[in-house]
């Protein structure tokens, strides 16, 4: 692909606000770094509400921020007002391009783009499928765009049950993961949390949110510390990584109730995550409902064992290869318990899979993989044009 061709075009990232750092944005920010190191300098960042959280990480790769609050839930007159001062807002930076991430920014993005001067705009599903309504104007919006990608088979699922689409119109394309390698931090985690050294460390990456399933985690870890102090084996010890959100308190008692009070951590969001992965012997990743998670992508990157629910998000990324030591039945304790305990007293097939995982990342997952596969799309549809 000739990247020369773009080197004038302006890219305007459309999010919902800067206050949530989820992987969504994750992914907005390793493709617009993507487009700043090799394709342009052209590249900003508009969200429709303010924060710092996301923000602050964008500055830190000088990529120019813009805000324009928008209430979503305004009356319809309001609405109208804001659309129309959006439009002026966006005419005075000239974009080229305008990528929404998540449902709000798609539909904003829907109604105004042809007004902006911009020449191309697309739907970027990028959830398993929340917020969409299926509504007549929601159908004529996401037709009105040029192209529909989604990153996940479950989002593509999703748009084709709600909208009606035919697959044909939505293009998946995989997630970006960063190639961190071994280049990576050494933290002594054991260390740091108090955690005898003998203790493997096992880590599930993802926010503490309804959306996920640490309630199955952690009554299958109870299981784990059971069947380990009986068989007098090594405990390992749970790090679950991630922003202490809706369903922390309420899993934080669950714990105490399990008495699992030594032998797991509750630790916040990280950045960058790979430090904590890389102090692994594999990692979990417990959802009912996801597109492609990053919480997954990045274990894989670092080589490490991955199981997982069964859901098309996590088959995605794992493929089927191992299915039948990593992949363990939704809502199922029992299950997660036993896919741990095999894999915990198979340390070659930790390293075997965990190979694997990272070979999978390098051919499907690559950074430039995604982004060429959105400059292409953008190409055809822009300058095939012209």
């Amino acid at each position: 692909m000739n990247l020369e061709k773009f080197k004038n075009t302006k890219f305007i990232f459309i999010v919902n606000n800067y206050k949530a750092f989820g992987g969504a944005e994750r992914q907005a920010l390793i493709f617009a770094t993507y487009l700043l190191e090799h394709v342009t300098d052209n590249v900003a960042f508009l969200a429709l509400g303010d924060g710092e959280n996301f923000k602050s990480r964008l500055e830190d790769f000088d990529i120019t921020t813009y805000c324009f609050p928008f209430n979503h839930n305004a009356s319809k007159p309001k609405k109208i007002i804001q659309y129309l001062n959006l439009i002026r807002f966006l005419k005075k930076l000239n974009p080229d391009v305008l990528i929404p991430y998540v449902a709000e920014s798609n539909k904003v993005v829907a109604q105004i783009w042809k007004h902006t001067g911009a020449k191309f705009a697309f739907w970027n599903q990028r959830e398993e499928g929340r917020k969409l309504y299926g509504s007549k104007r929601e159908n004529k919006l996401i037709r009105q765009l040029p192209a529909i990608v989604s990153n996940s088979f479950e989002g593509k699922q999703a748009l084709m049950r709600v909208y009606g689409l035919e697959a044909k119109d939505i293009i998946v394309i995989n997630n970006g993961v960063v190639p961190y390698g071994k280049d990576v931090t050494i933290i002594n985690w054991h260390e740091k949390l108090d955690i005898e050294p003998s203790r493997p460390i096992v880590a599930m990456i993802a926010n503490i949110t309804d959306r996920k399933d640490h309630e199955t985690l952690l009554k299958a870890w109870k299981k784990v510390v059971d069947w380990c102090k009986n068989n007098e084996r090594n405990i390992p010890f749970l790090i679950l990584a991630g922003r202490k959100a809706n369903a922390y308190n309420k899993l934080r008692l669950l714990a105490f109730d399990l008495k699992l009070s030594d032998h797991i951590a509750f630790i916040g969001e990280i950045n960058p995550v790979q430090p904590l992965i890389k102090s692994t012997l594999f990692c979990v990743f417990s959802s009912n409902l996801e597109g492609c998670p990053n919480g997954v992508l990045e274990c894989m990157e670092q080589g490490k064992a991955v199981i997982g629910t069964d859901i098309s998000g996590v088959r995605q990324a794992l493929g089927d290869r191992y299915d039948n030591s990593c992949i363990s039945q939704p809502n199922n304790p029992d299950s997660l318990f036993e896919k741990i305990i095999e894999l915990y007293k198979s340390p070659d097939l930790i390293e075997e899979i965990g190979h694997n995982n990272s070979q999978k990342i390098a051919s499907d997952f690559s950074v430039e993989k995604m982004a060429k596969a959105h400059l292409k799309l953008i190409e055809e549809k822009i300058f095939e044009k012209e």
